[in-house]
């Protein structure tokens, strides 16, 4: 009982913490997707996207989607910004420089994202791995580790290195606090006193069934380990 009086208590905080822009900034959703993209050195990642009513799109990044300055960052991050359509089961999203992609749900590289539900129980530990070759002798590898102790507390853990002609540096980081989910927001209080808010989805299946083994982050693809 003491758990749950926490977290209704974090909850009400979070959810009182909005102002009416950051209101109005998630009534204009209509609706969280993710597409699966390829590129160098990754063969495939996976980006959080999110599709407004009025036919925009927005590319997720670090930044909350409920503190977002929508007018400031259409002028500042053009590339973040395009356009959708919607026929059936195709989406069509052209970017910022008139290039337009169809994405099917039905075809394994567009598929639904979902909010968090309070039914859900995220314990474990979800990975996001990045890096590779990099060309001229250069590797470099990136791991940022979450791990969901339970419904209220977590750890954050950050290794990343890099190998060039028979040298190497690595550098490791380590910190925990504790965390509330808030449909599609994340925050995080570390025990150092920082707080951080996040855009968060929770990912799906191939049949665009929800799926917690993958969690998008701020921007960012965590599978579970």
């Amino acid at each position: 009982m003491k758990t749950i009086s926490i977290l209704l208590l974090l909850f009400c905080g979070l959810n009182n913490s909005f102002s009416q822009d950051q209101q109005k900034n998630l009534q204009k959703v209509e609706g969280w997707y993710f597409r699966a993209i390829s590129g160098y050195p990754a063969s495939v990642t996976f980006e959080p996207i999110v599709l407004f009513k009025d036919g925009s799109y927005y590319e997720i990044t670090d930044e909350a989607l409920v503190d977002l300055d929508f007018s400031k960052s259409k002028k500042e991050q053009k590339n973040l910004w395009g356009t959708w359509k919607r026929n059936s089961n195709i989406f069509t999203l052209t970017d910022n420089n008139g290039k337009s992609n169809e994405y099917d749900l039905d075809s394994g590289n567009w598929f639904k994202a979902f909010p968090f539900e309070s039914s859900i129980n995220l314990k474990g530990t979800y990975e996001k791995i990045s890096g590779g070759d990099f060309g001229n002798g250069l590797y470099a590898l990136f791991n940022s580790q979450l791990v969901f102790l339970d419904d209220l507390h977590f750890t954050h853990s950050k290794n990343s290195g890099t190998i060039s002609y028979g040298s190497s540096a690595w550098q490791s980081d380590k910190k925990s606090g504790k965390y509330v989910i808030d449909g599609n927001l994340i925050e995080f209080e570390y025990n150092d006193g920082r707080k951080v808010r996040l855009s968060f989805a929770i990912g799906a299946e191939g049949d665009n069934v929800m799926d917690t083994d993958m969690l998008f982050i701020g921007g960012k693809a965590y599978v579970i380990d």
